[in-house]
């Protein structure tokens, strides 16, 4: 009787623990994918995000009172020697104009240093150098599970000089309700929450 109530002892832990590792997994996306904008007339938007992000986060900022559209971003990791522009934030200006923005919204182009590690970190210093005295507040669109760990890195370089909100575009593979269905989501939610957490050890980010 012993043995059959320990074992239906662990048996209800188990239970619990599988409880608490499915809300969690359930809750991974929208915790990673933070969606809390604030008030501002600035949108910030990563310039490695793809085309239809990019008219995504234009189609936000066309109901959400933006005038101004930054795009940010280091050098291009390919085909650089191919294009006139060398870094993404002045290739994501071209396509914004491209998509006619130009006519709607003021567009800049925040170029980044090249550096090995922490690359979302030196697009927001970069940022801070050039704009930070003009922004006040603002809000930075990133792809799904990224928005987050970029948000976290804009909000540290601009504490107690900008509000910065966020905006989390939805990728076109995946969503909020079916990420955990295809592996691309599976592997953006895993590698995501798991440089998240390298992020808040110290020395991280």
């Amino acid at each position: 009787m012993k043995l059959y109530r320990r074992g239906g002892g662990w048996k209800l832990v188990l239970m619990l623990l599988m409880g608490l590792a499915f809300t969690a997994w359930m809750k991974a996306y929208p915790f990673l994918a933070r969606q809390a904008p604030v008030a501002a007339e600035t949108l910030v938007v990563e310039g490695w995000v793809g085309d239809d992000l990019l008219t995504q986060a234009a189609e936000w900022a066309a109901t959400n009172g933006v005038k101004t559209i930054v795009a940010t971003g280091g050098p291009l990791e390919t085909g650089s020697y191919l294009a006139e522009w060398k870094t993404y934030a002045e290739m994501t200006r071209a396509r914004m104009e491209a998509l006619g923005l130009g006519e709607k919204f003021e567009l800049a182009a925040v170029p980044a240093e090249k550096v090995r590690r922490g690359r979302t970190r030196e697009s927001a210093r970069a940022l801070r150098a050039a704009l930070g005295t003009e922004l006040g507040a603002f809000n930075l669109a990133s792809e799904g599970p990224h928005a987050r760990r970029s948000w976290r890195a804009f909000r540290d370089e601009f504490a107690g000089q900008a509000e910065v909100g966020s905006v989390a575009l939805e990728p076109t593979a995946y969503g909020r309700e079916d990420w955990w269905r295809c592996s691309e989501g599976v592997r953006s939610v895993i590698s995501e929450a798991i440089a998240y957490g390298y992020d808040l050890l110290p020395g991280g980010g």
